[in-house]
């Protein structure tokens, strides 16, 4: 039987579950980093009160998370949010748990004073560019990077 979104609970991230994180990155971004890294990344990560990640959690497993970065951006006058992830594991899709982290991610953001909220996604990720415009995100530009090695 399937479970829905009633039972999945959206709640902040704490250290304990930085392993399960690690765990989901790594089907998230395969061979990406190792859990060692990741581990100390996001340790040292959630200490920055600008940055929030939160977990979906079903019986006591955590299925997903979102993570955005509040920043200061003067040229507006006004904080910005750019969600850097959002993942659920692939046991756990199409039963409303993106949406439930989006959703929860934007009032957060709403609350901290956030006038304009960014996410990415590639070009061919129909189904995540489904979601946010679903939940109004609606403006388009073109993000390019650079990868250092």
């Amino acid at each position: 039987m399937s479970r829905t979104v009633k039972s999945i609970r959206i709640r902040s991230v704490n250290e304990k579950d930085v392993f399960s994180l690690a765990f989901l990155a790594e089907e998230f971004m395969p061979k990406e980093a190792n859990n060692t890294k990741r581990v100390n990344v996001l340790k040292q990560t959630l200490r920055n009160p600008d940055y929030e990640v939160l977990v979906a959690e079903l019986d006591g497993e955590i299925v997903g998370f979102i993570d955005q970065w509040v920043i200061q951006d003067f040229t507006h006058g006004a904080k910005h949010s750019y969600v850097h992830n959002l993942y659920v594991g692939s046991k756990h899709r199409r039963k409303g748990v993106a949406s439930k982290l989006l959703r929860e991610a934007m009032k957060n953001a709403k609350n901290m004073g956030v006038s304009e909220i960014h996410v990415t996604t590639r070009f061919d990720n129909e189904l995540a560019i489904r979601l946010y415009r679903k939940h109004g995100l609606v403006k388009e530009h073109l993000q390019l990077e650079k990868e250092f090695k």
